[in-house]
């Protein structure tokens, strides 16, 4: 038979060694939250980056696309004869084997 004394030892022990895992898992949870955190706040802050880009990417598109539509009105011949002269290196190029 185990005397009193040691039963209540192991009741320490085993105490102390729930209370260690439990302390253990917190730290692990809590840890697990700050690297959430910090992954949320870098893809938040990578996705208004790429958001400024896309949107800078838009605003200079619309402006050539503008540009060149104007260049055409101003100047209707001449943008044809560019346009016919692209289609037929084009053509030219992709029938070529």
């Amino acid at each position: 038979m185990l005397s009193s004394a040691t039963k209540a030892a192991a009741n320490v022990t085993k105490a102390s060694a729930e209370n260690d895992l439990r302390n253990a898992a917190q730290d692990a949870a809590n840890e697990g939250k700050d690297a959430l955190h910090s992954v949320s706040d870098y893809a938040s802050e990578a996705g208004q980056k790429v958001r400024g880009a896309l949107d800078k990417t838009l605003d200079q598109t619309s402006r050539f696309s503008q540009t060149v539509e104007a260049e055409i009105k101003s100047n209707p011949i001449r943008s044809s004869a560019i346009a016919l002269g692209a289609g037929f290196i084009l053509g030219a190029l992709l029938t070529r084997r």
